[in-house]
């Protein structure tokens, strides 16, 4: 997906949405990370000091070669191999990796992104 205004949306609904879960003094800079084929990877970063700024990383050719481009301990190796479907989630310290893995209408709808911040948070409470 390199769609720059899809990509923003969701970052701008992503975020709204994570932000009643947040305390007030809590920002989020956001990396989102456009790539040729289908899907992107968005890097969600919380923090008291951040400015809420949304930055665009170079685009890649694949969600892998994304995900390659940016520290995180999930997958190594080869880029050409890995296929990501649906979404999927990191979740480390500060940071949210979300990996859209399509670019169906489906995978980035408003009811999407919601499931999206759910999964979040409940996966950082620990719940199933």
């Amino acid at each position: 997906m390199i769609k720059e205004s899809k990509l923003k949306k969701y970052v701008e609904l992503f975020t709204r949405k994570i932000a009643t879960y947040l305390s007030q003094d809590i920002n989020i800079k956001t990396v989102i990370h456009p790539v040729e084929d289908e899907g992107a990877v968005f890097e969600f970063f919380l923090g008291l000091n951040n400015e809420e700024t949304i930055e665009f990383a170079p685009v890649q050719k694949t969600v892998g070669h994304a995900l390659l481009s940016i520290p995180q301990n999930m997958i190594s190796g080869t880029p050409e191999g890995i296929k990501f479907g649906g979404t999927n989630l990191y979740l480390e310290n500060n940071r949210v990796v979300v990996i859209k893995g399509d670019d169906t209408n489906e995978e980035w709808s408003g009811t999407a992104i919601e499931k999206d911040v759910t999964r979040v948070v409940t996966s950082s409470q620990g719940a199933k």
